[in-house]
């Protein structure tokens, strides 16, 4: 196996930074990169920056440095510090395999990574191939989202007859769930083009091509539907709010489940109370809430 080298340079101004960025590829770094700190208070996915008077860079190289790289740092500044790590490279997304085995989502239905054989028939099978999105059934919110849309199902006998959107389809793994649960329109709206792009190959590796994942926000969705799933944080879902409330039908069915604990009370008080939905079963899996609502 071979390996890189990292080396950790600490305390450096802003104007230090840019020069001992010149200097690292000068003599030969292959990447450099900024080790951020940041701050989540409203849980969105807009992170704000931490002002910070010093930073800490990672300068990577194929080889071992050499003594003029060091040089060169210890010239510019006496006071930057520094640390060097000889790392392994690896296929990290090879490594991230070894892990994801078949397991069962809920019900008799199977997620199952698609270079591995199937434990069960084609028809309780959902094949996943992930790449760089989201959602490969394993975390707490889809499971609870899956619970969800297995329990509503079995009450609502005419489901061919309604219509389903997964807001932040992501792998589309519940669109694909809600098609093999018998829902007559499926739809999905994502708004990460890799994601689009995952979650349109694996409706082909399913033979779901009936899933529509529509390249639109949901502020631009005119239609309206029976069931409607968000598995998405919080803070995001507070502000999606007036949009997921109108695209719901009469009596709709809505399933939110990226609520984390700490953080109920302040959701249930921006989205749910006043809004007229009533309350039909509220879930909790590991730090998470979901909640399923009906108009």
């Amino acid at each position: 196996m071979t390996s890189y080298f990292r080396v950790r340079l600490s305390k450096l101004t802003s104007q230090l930074e840019d020069l001992i960025t010149t200097h690292a590829f000068e003599c030969g770094a292959s990447g450099v990169s900024e080790a951020l700190q940041y701050t989540q208070p409203d849980l969105t996915y807009d992170p704000d920056l931490v002002p910070l008077k010093f930073h800490d860079v990672d300068v990577y190289f194929q080889q071992k440095p050499g003594s003029d790289f060091f040089e060169g740092v210890a010239k510019m500044s006496p006071t930057v510090q520094w640390q060097v790590f000889e790392e392994e490279n690896k296929d990290w997304l090879a490594e991230w395999k070894k892990g994801f085995e078949p397991f069962n989502l809920v019900g008799e239905h199977w997620v199952v990574p698609s270079w591995l054989p199937s434990p069960v028939s084609p028809d309780q099978t959902l094949l996943i191939d992930p790449g760089m999105a989201f959602g490969t059934g394993t975390h707490a919110t889809t499971k609870m989202a899956s619970a969800f849309l297995n329990k509503v199902a079995k009450e609502l006998v005419d489901r061919s007859e309604l219509a389903l959107l997964d807001v932040g389809t992501g792998t589309a793994i519940l669109a694909m769930l809600a098609h093999r649960l018998g829902f007559g329109l499926v739809a999905g709206l994502e708004i990460d083009p890799e994601a689009r792009r995952v979650a349109r190959e694996n409706i082909k590796l399913n033979n779901m091509e009936e899933i529509d994942i529509r390249d639109q926000l949901i502020e631009e969705i005119d239609d309206t539907f029976d069931v409607v799933i968000a598995n998405i944080i919080d803070g995001v879902l507070i502000q999606l709010k007036a949009d997921l409330i109108r695209v719901l039908n009469p009596g709709g069915h809505l399933f939110l489940t990226g609520i984390l604990l700490e953080r109920e009370d302040h959701f249930f008080e921006n989205f749910i109370e006043g809004s007229g939905l009533k309350v039909i079963r509220r879930l909790e899996k590991d730090e998470w809430v979901g909640y399923w609502l009906q108009a």
